[in-house]
């Protein structure tokens, strides 16, 4: 178990996260930084637990929580009915409020810039490259169940997915713009993609710690009176 308390030490706490500019990279110095990196840094200070960061893959990360065999959490989730039938979540770390997801398509995709959200997933033909298991918030996630569009399932990393749409693997990921715009600038073939907005996409929704249920309600209470310090 990866919860524990030390004679003189910070009681520690596994935390997983996967490579995504700019919520959690590494800067230059090799230095891990992002935006919610720095704010779960700074609330597991004032809660006063040590942090232990561990790469690891989005896949695995779902997998180790609802396997629940250590104590540990995954960041930046967003909360969903599913996951909350296995997983205890914290209060709200971020809100995507200013990231709304856009979609990141191949430049053959090309709907009306009058279509919403469910229009545009409603194309007749349109294919949908989707991480295996990922959920993009209550609102989109039932647009997209609504539109029964045809979804290309992936276990590649964001960068990799978009490059796979820029070789046509699909017509678009669901990303939002800032994570785009950096894709498209790390991209060879950058000329294939563009960015479609969809009228009035939703604002980002809440992120969370989804925890193992091996993470003791203390220290879970202990991180949310932190995290409600931290917060604007």
């Amino acid at each position: 178990m990866c919860l524990h308390a030390q004679t003189g030490a910070a009681e520690s706490l596994k935390l997983l996260y996967e490579v995504r500019e700019p919520m959690f990279y590494r800067d230059a110095q090799g230095n891990l930084t992002g935006f919610i990196i720095n704010r779960v840094n700074q609330a597991s200070k004032i809660a006063g637990l040590k942090i232990d960061w561990v790469e690891t893959p989005f896949k695995r990360q779902l997998k180790l929580v609802e396997n629940n065999d250590e104590a540990l959490c995954a960041v930046g989730m967003f909360k969903n009915k599913e996951r909350e039938q296995f997983a205890k979540f914290s209060l709200s770390i971020y809100r995507d409020s200013a990231r709304p997801s856009i979609m990141l398509a191949h430049r053959n995709f090309q709907p009306d810039k009058s279509m919403d959200l469910l229009r545009t997933l409603s194309i007749p033909g349109a294919r949908m490259l989707k991480k295996e298991t990922a959920s993009y918030g209550t609102v989109i996630d039932d647009a997209i169940e609504r539109s029964r569009i045809t979804i290309v399932s992936t276990t590649a990393e964001s960068l990799n997915m978009a490059k796979m749409i820029a070789a046509h693997r699909a017509d678009f990921i669901l990303v939002p713009e800032d994570e785009a715009l950096k894709m498209i600038a790390s991209i060879e073939d950058r000329q294939n993609l563009h960015i479609f907005k969809p009228v009035g996409m939703p604002q980002g929704p809440e992120r969370f710690l989804m925890c193992s249920a091996k993470v003791s309600d203390e220290i879970l209470q202990r991180m949310n009176r932190a995290i409600q310090k931290t917060h604007p």
